[in-house]
């Protein structure tokens, strides 16, 4: 079983060699996140994703370029994995604790 998803939103810093750019995070988890940029980025790109007094390195592995920049998925390192008692961002929600069915 896949650890869960968070979903969230907050400005975080990526840089990729010597840029250095700030984008959203969009979702999160253990090993990896969803993230959206204004610039593009390419599968395989390699980074540092500066969130707080955090940092999580990996690569980018599927993007999804649109007319505003891209999405892109990308997987952190074993090293540097997600934990939430360490690093949580301000606005986070856990799909899972929704109720279902929706308003009356």
């Amino acid at each position: 079983m896949s650890a869960p998803r968070y979903l969230c939103s907050e400005l975080v810093i990526l840089e990729t060699g010597q840029a250095q750019s700030v984008v959203n995070l969009e979702e999160i988890w253990p090993t990896g996140a969803v993230i959206e940029c204004e610039s593009l980025i390419e599968a395989g790109q390699r980074f540092r994703l500066r969130a707080g007094r955090h940092s999580f390195w990996g690569a980018a592995v599927r993007v999804e370029p649109h007319e505003f920049g891209c999405r892109a998925e990308v997987e952190f390192s074993p090293m540097t994995p997600w934990k939430p008692e360490e690093y949580t961002p301000q606005h986070l929600l856990d799909p899972g604790t929704l109720e279902a069915g929706g308003a009356g």
